[in-house]
């Protein structure tokens, strides 16, 4: 006995017809008839009296019939159930593409916020470069790109800022720099730099910041990883300027010395991007809500 037989026969039961009920359940009159004996096989009672061409239910018959239409009910209920939680849960994902710096020393909290709001949205990151992070978004493969300093604006794409991040001059602990808190930027002339490639929006903004100030500095290395960089300045290799979030605590003053320009401030704009063409789903805005709500820029290092 299985659910598809109980089906059978309270359907049987509720139309009064063999005909119609094997059209309900896709199968012929006869499986229908056979289903009805091999149930009064296995319960070794009848279950239908036939009077005058209709069949009308036995004690047994009613009494089965009851537990029957509650079995199925709840298996009936249980299916739709589930596929609503499957539809949702596979709707339910925000594909976030990133820069590496914002995504993994920014972001996470508010994802944390987020997921403590809506704890069945899946939320997936990429750490993309910033040439990818375009494409991602007008493919589709992402919902929302983050990024840094954008130089132009994109075709089909909102661009909402979410606030700045401050960028400090970043020492290794036995550079001369390591004993002062603040420098005027001409102090930095002719040093040794390790900067991101040319290629990313964040160096072509330290470029200008530089220009503007007529400082030139011997550029050393060009790298695309800030962790990387963060390496090789602790090592001693040359300076840099960073965004100062991407510097933990546990590195200040142990590895790493920040170094802020008594001349100026330096704050590179990260932004928020999306397809402007495609409709967001619910869990996508509530999470763009808590991005621009919460978004703060860094505060800034004490002493």
């Amino acid at each position: 006995m299985n659910i598809e037989t109980l089906k059978v026969f309270r359907d049987l039961v509720d139309t009064d017809s063999f005909s119609k009920t094997a059209e309900l359940n896709y199968i012929s009159q006869s499986a229908v008839s056979q289903q009805v004996k091999k149930l009064e096989l296995v319960l070794r009672c009848r279950l239908f009296n036939r009077v005058a061409n209709k069949i009308a239910l036995t004690s047994c018959g009613e009494k089965f019939y009851e537990t029957s239409k509650r079995v199925v009910l709840l298996y009936e209920n249980s299916l739709v159930s589930i596929k609503q939680l499957s539809a949702s849960t596979a709707s339910e994902e925000i594909r976030i593409s990133t820069i590496y710096s914002v995504g993994v020393y920014l972001l996470q909290d508010y994802i944390k916020k987020f997921m403590t709001d809506y704890p069945s949205t899946k939320v997936s990151v990429e750490y993309r470069q910033f040439s990818q992070i375009h494409g991602d978004i007008v493919s589709g493969r992402a919902d929302f790109g983050i990024m840094a300093c954008p130089y132009r604006k994109l075709s089909g794409i909102t661009m909402l800022p979410i606030g700045e991040d401050e960028m400090v001059l970043l020492t290794g602990m036995g550079d001369k720099l390591a004993q002062k808190r603040s420098v005027a930027v001409r102090e930095v002339a002719g040093r040794d730099f390790i900067f991101f490639d040319k290629v990313v929006p964040s160096r072509k903004y330290v470029d200008i910041f530089l220009k503007e100030h007529g400082v030139k500095v011997n550029i050393k290395m060009e790298l695309d990883n800030i962790e990387t960089i963060k390496t090789a300045v602790s090592s001693g290799v040359g300076l840099s300027i960073l965004p100062l979030s991407a510097i933990r605590e546990d590195e200040r003053e142990s590895k790493l010395h920040i170094v802020r320009f008594t001349d100026a401030e330096v704050s590179r704009a990260l932004y928020l991007i999306y397809n402007k063409s495609r409709k967001l789903p619910a869990s996508a805005k509530a999470f763009l809500e808590i991005l621009l709500k919460n978004y703060k820029p860094v505060a800034p290092v004490k002493g």
